[in-house]
């Protein structure tokens, strides 16, 4: 009897004690920060992140959940369908989760984020939109303040870590390889069809420019470009991607990426053709924005069609996970 109670007392402590020590240490060595993780007994709710936020120089200190819909309210018109809008929250909640957990940016000045969309995600308190929305004010601010909370805590993984889910507003038909439009490669960012997009105010407009003009604004970044007297030999050597966006071009023989250009002038994208018609240099372009990930006319159409949240985003976003945020706890 003494022998069978002394192996139940070594079994008990085998079974028991030392799995509960190890969960202990495992957690011990979990950080304070927030971690991408896939959902599981640490999952908490945006609500217990803070992010830090450059706002227009000021720094400030808000709570995830508030902080994303100022974000989804900036990013995506709100008269989209909720299943785009919750496509939306989730790519910016990973795309801040992203620079929560990399070292703080010194042009944000200590913050991790900041209100400016050419270089993070545009920002503005939800209260702001109000007057802007006019009656809808009241069913819009419940329909962004839904989608982010029927996503709470969720982020997107690639191999466990958050990936960098861009976003644009209209694609050409086809979304950008990132590494077409950035170099490097990342593996998530690849091009997909997109439908829906020529929906968009967006999808092709047309820009003229006196030739004097465009001549003078280019030589203010490269003096050394050289204009003839016919501006249809101006612009040669064209490259594009896959997908249709110009990557490197010829302009007065300096060779650019078709990025800058589009910067210069004010271009929707960098999917453009250009041509001399009746005394002006007329770009066409095709689709707004960099064009890279997830398209938010496409996301708006595959919701109209049923899609849900996850299938738009695993759609844009290849070979992700969807997981969840969590933190170190007690």
């Amino acid at each position: 009897m003494k022998r069978f109670l002394t192996v139940c007392f070594l079994l008990w402590i085998f079974v028991f004690t030392i799995p509960l020590l190890a969960l202990r240490n495992h957690g011990d060595t979990i950080p304070e920060l927030p971690l991408p993780t896939v959902q599981g007994s640490n999952g908490t709710t945006d609500a217990s992140v803070t992010v830090t936020l450059n706002n227009n120089g000021t720094v400030e200190n808000l709570p995830l959940d508030e902080y994303l819909r100022g974000v989804v309210a900036a990013e995506m018109p709100a008269l989209f369908p909720e299943e785009a809008l919750k496509a939306q929250a989730v790519a910016a909640r990973t795309y801040t989760m992203k620079k929560l957990t990399s070292p703080p940016s010194a042009e944000h000045s200590g913050a991790a984020v900041c209100s400016d969309p050419a270089h993070c995600k545009a920002y503005s308190p939800l209260s702001s939109f109000a007057a802007a929305w006019n009656d809808n004010s009241e069913k819009y601010t419940e329909k962004i303040s839904r989608a982010v909370k029927e996503t709470d805590g969720e982020i997107l993984l690639y191999d466990n870590e958050p990936i960098s889910a861009v976003f644009h507003s209209t694609s050409s038909g086809m979304t950008e390889n990132a590494k077409d439009i950035w170099g490097g490669d990342a593996p998530y960012l690849k091009s997909v069809k997109s439908t829906g997009d020529e929906d968009s105010p967006h999808f092709k407009e047309e820009v003229k420019l006196p030739p004097e003009e465009f001549k003078e604004k280019f030589l203010e970044k490269h003096k050394d470009a050289v204009f003839d007297k016919n501006p249809e030999n101006w612009i040669t050597n064209i490259s594009r991607t896959d997908a249709g966006s110009i990557m490197t071009l010829s302009v007065g023989g300096v060779n650019i990426k078709g990025s800058e250009l589009r910067s210069l002038f004010g271009l929707k994208s960098a999917n453009f053709k250009f041509a001399y018609t009746d005394g002006s240099l007329v770009f066409t372009t095709l689709g707004y924005g960099h064009g890279v990930g997830m398209s938010q006319y496409g996301a708006r159409a595959m919701a109209l069609e049923g899609k849900k949240y996850d299938e738009i985003l695993s759609f844009y976003y290849t070979d992700v996970t969807l997981g969840k945020i969590s933190r170190k706890t007690s």
